[in-house]
């Protein structure tokens, strides 16, 4: 969410997009892609989803978005987070990662035994993945019928073409994969490739069919893919903590992103840094109000 072709697609989408180098003592230590948003009558503030991304840890860091009513920001570290205010998180502050640079029985060894025994079952019944889909429209009904089913809402249907679109060559790289059987579309999955990481962003599952266990098999050949291509992580993009309670309304993802296996990492999530208390205040009152409606 920090790389060049990610704020280029943000701005596509609509986004206003500022980047900015910082830097102590003359020399650059990190850098911050910010998405810059009005509140109305109150001002603006910005957002810099996942970062700064920091070289090192600097003893005095001075944004340069001093205009605004606060800065929103999703360091790895918690080497920014003094004078913060933690807020609601933007973006999943606990993921899990898979090394899929092994082998794959190594792979599958990892697992929990029901996810193993799932990805032979959409096998054996003849379910096909294709990393290289294209039907949009069909993968958009999938997820209008996930949305439905899960009750949580989706972003516009053109965020996700103008992703699909935008991020469909360079450093990143964002495509849909499917799973069908018979020519019926099963499960579709938006990923993104960037660096050795290959991140599941999206996706989505037919209300019939079910029991084929369709999405299992597209996240393995999806994990297969990736190692083919050489790339070392396969990251799930957000689950429940672990000490999270059963009604969590990740807990079902969760569990089945964890039969896969993998390394849980954990980051301090959003933080807000108030420039201007008072209307900071005025923006938290009425985000509470409209979060009550």
């Amino acid at each position: 969410m920090q790389s060049w072709e990610w704020g280029e697609f943000q701005k596509a989408a609509g986004e206003r997009v500022v980047r900015e180098e910082i830097v102590e003592e003359g020399k650059v230590v990190g850098v911050a892609q910010w998405l810059v948003r009005e509140l109305s009558a109150l001002g603006r503030y910005a957002f810099c989803p996942k970062g700064p991304i920091l070289l090192a840890h600097p003893r005095d860091v001075s944004f340069a978005k001093r205009g605004a009513v606060f800065l929103r920001i999703e360091p790895e570290g918690d080497g920014l987070l003094v004078g913060t205010i933690k807020t609601i998180d933007m973006n999943p502050a606990c993921t899990l990662l898979t090394d899929v640079s092994t082998d794959d029985e190594a792979l599958l060894a990892a697992m929990h035994p029901k996810t193993r025994y799932n990805i032979r079952v959409a096998s054996k019944h003849g379910v096909e993945v294709d990393i290289a889909a294209h039907d949009f429209e069909s993968a958009w009904r999938l997820f209008e019928q996930t949305s439905s089913r899960g009750q949580f809402a989706l972003h516009p249907r053109r965020y996700y073409e103008t992703m699909l679109a935008s991020l469909s060559h360079g450093d990143c790289r964002a495509f849909l994969a499917t799973a069908s059987r018979d020519g019926r579309l099963l499960a579709v999955n938006i990923v993104v490739d960037f660096c050795d990481t290959r991140t599941y962003l999206h996706g989505a599952s037919a209300n019939e069919h079910r029991p084929l266990m369709a999405p299992y098999l597209l996240h393995w050949e999806l994990m297969r893919d990736a190692k083919s291509k050489g790339l070392h992580w396969y990251d799930w993009w957000g689950v429940a903590p672990v000490d999270a309670q059963k009604d969590h309304p990740w807990a079902g993802i969760s569990r089945f992103k964890r039969g896969f296996g993998g390394e849980e990492v954990v980051s301090p999530g959003t933080h807000d840094l108030v420039l201007k208390p008072w209307r900071y205040r005025l923006y938290q009152f009425a985000r509470r109000i409209r979060r009550t409606l």
